[in-house]
């Protein structure tokens, strides 16, 4: 079960592409929520979470991180989290005058962690991770390497995205229709097939840092904000070893575990979602 699919607002803001879900007309918007997605994915993967958490009140915002969808590309030098890091805490600071609630899946929690770490963000209401902690499983990050590459394929259908994603992506239990929206979303129409979203220059920095190890221990360590973490139980990335390691650092740490998901879960069933909406309600009191 998940929540109805409605079509986003789709803008740019300082060059990053963002899919907006906006509350019911005449609604009092209760605060906004900042989304960010995995290494290679994008701002459409929190399609049904946007929905629900729009549906309650919440200004929801998704981005496509530079370098993916139709967000800005960079110098392949400057795709690494310190830039990352950079780009959206101007984003933050310049667009959304009061704190919001981050929502980060793998890479987009590692950015916000990078932020705290940097001493770069603005205060955040709340900050939820999504299958990603500050030192993730060195194995799996060496795993995601091998498929970082420049030389991506063209595949002669979305359908067959599906099946890749099937075995690389695990979701959890969902439907059809969530395995299609991860997979359709994730292409472009080209010549011969379909092309991924990404620029496939991220892989030069990516593919090295991650068989090299991530460890952003710094950023945990200066979280000041309500923090949740969802986790998929079957994760390599996030297992009960990197689980214990942030309760450490974060004792009060939320954590929701989508227990047929490995990485990433998808955040389309209602009791993950109702878990965030009920974590960021409370954050903002």
């Amino acid at each position: 079960m998940h929540s109805a699919l409605t079509a986003p607002v789709l803008e740019t803001i300082d060059g990053l592409a963002c899919a907006r879900f906006d509350p019911p007309a005449n609604t009092a918007v209760r605060g906004s929520v900042v989304a960010v997605h995995g290494l290679t994915r994008q701002k459409r993967d929190f399609d049904y979470l946007g929905a629900a958490l729009a549906a309650q009140g919440w200004q929801f915002y998704a981005f496509d991180a530079p370098g993916r969808g139709e967000s800005l590309r960079l110098p392949p030098e400057e795709y690494h989290l310190t830039r990352y890091a950079e780009i959206f805490a101007e984003l933050l600071k310049k667009h959304f005058t009061a704190p919001v609630h981050w929502i980060g899946t793998s890479m987009g929690g590692l950015i916000a962690l990078e932020m705290l770490a940097q001493d770069m963000a603005p205060a955040l209401a709340s900050l939820t991770l999504v299958d990603i902690t500050h030192k993730p499983h060195p194995a799996a990050c060496a795993r995601i390497a091998d498929y970082v590459v420049e030389n991506l394929p063209v595949l002669p259908s979305v359908e067959m995205l599906e099946d890749i994603l099937k075995v690389n992506l695990p979701l959890g239990n969902v439907s059809d229709a969530v395995w299609h929206h991860y997979a359709l979303h994730q292409l472009r129409k080209a010549d011969g097939g379909y092309i991924f979203h990404f620029d496939p220059k991220i892989a030069r920095l990516a593919a090295p840092a991650l068989r090299a190890g991530i460890d952003i221990t710094a950023g945990a360590q200066k979280i000041r904000c309500p923090a949740a973490l969802v986790a998929g139980g079957k994760s390599d990335l996030c297992t009960p070893a990197e689980i214990t390691d942030i309760q450490d650092i974060v004792p009060d740490i939320a954590l929701h575990i989508c227990a047929d998901a490995g990485h990433i879960p998808a955040l389309a069933d209602r009791e993950t979602q109702e878990f965030i909406a009920g974590f960021i309600s409370r954050a903002a009191g």
